[in-house]
């Protein structure tokens, strides 16, 4: 950027096209103390759930529930740890959102208590549309 202050100093330039603008400098030492500043302005941050850290198994297209009982099974067979499962759409009745393929997982609480048992969740993905049928 160019000096326009004479005095070699940085200088930045704010526009706004649609009104005011709110601007927050956080200026510190460190990067701790810029932490700090911004967590007083906008709360502090959570830590998340002790599961979410950990690892997280995730496949498109579980044919089954006796394919997901398989994949967890040797997931211990091979002492491999993780802490959830992920579902994707194809535990869903023909690839509907919130709804359930009876077929295939036939007793989803048996299973969510199969998973749960061992201390692990399982996770139903579900993505932000809804399939129509013709």
């Amino acid at each position: 950027p160019r000096d326009r202050g004479g005095g070699g100093g940085k200088h930045a330039h704010w526009m706004s096209e649609c009104g005011e603008i709110d601007v927050f400098l956080f200026v510190d030492g460190s990067a701790r103390g810029v932490q700090r500043m911004i967590g007083g302005v906008t709360g502090r941050q959570h830590m998340p759930p002790l599961f979410a850290l950990g690892y997280h198994q995730c496949r498109w297209n579980y044919d089954n529930a006796t394919d997901i009982r398989s994949v967890d099974s040797e997931f211990d067979r091979r002492e491999i740890p993780y802490d959830v499962l992920w579902l994707d759409i194809e535990h869903t009745d023909g690839k509907r959102y919130l709804t359930w393929d009876e077929e295939h997982f036939p007793d989803p609480v048996a299973l969510q208590k199969h998973i749960g048992g061992k201390g692990r969740k399982m996770v139903l993905i579900v993505d932000p549309h809804l399939k129509v049928d013709e």
